[in-house]
């Protein structure tokens, strides 16, 4: 008996959005004599996109952020090597990672935007984001 639609189809690059990969940096994170920092532990989180956002439209407690008044545009969950992918339209996101305390970010641009990334036609962008809300530097 053939039963269609069992092939599974391998998960494909996205021919435009983002990719990018999450890494979990803990503890002392200070450099010194001897001392090898860690690059970070891969780590599968959901990522969720938002229009691009500024820091005066939303909640924030240090790096986490609630109550966002721009749009959610995407979510995704990355895998165990922290790896994830979305196909998104051309346009300016901010990229949050949810944490148990909420929505969290640690870049900013010169301008008050939010963990910033822009998507541009026929290309997709990379960005390795580092949660470091459990390390100290």
């Amino acid at each position: 008996m053939l039963i269609a639609g069992l092939n599974p189809k391998p998960v494909q690059q996205p021919k435009q959005g983002i990719s990018g990969t999450i890494l979990l940096k803990q503890g002392n994170q200070m450099p010194g004599p001897g001392r090898t920092l860690s690059a970070g532990q891969p780590v599968a989180r959901q990522v969720w996109v938002y229009q691009l956002t500024n820091v005066s439209q939303a909640q924030s407690s240090g790096t986490v952020f609630t109550g966002i008044k721009t749009a959610l545009v995407a979510k995704a969950r990355s895998n165990a090597k922290g790896n994830f992918k979305l196909s998104l339209p051309v346009g300016k996101y901010s990229v949050f990672v949810l944490e148990k305390e909420g929505l969290y970010a640690n870049y900013f641009d010169g301008k008050g935007s939010i963990n910033p990334v822009e998507v541009v036609k026929d290309s997709v962008t990379h960005k390795t984001i580092y949660l470091t809300n459990k390390a100290f530097f």
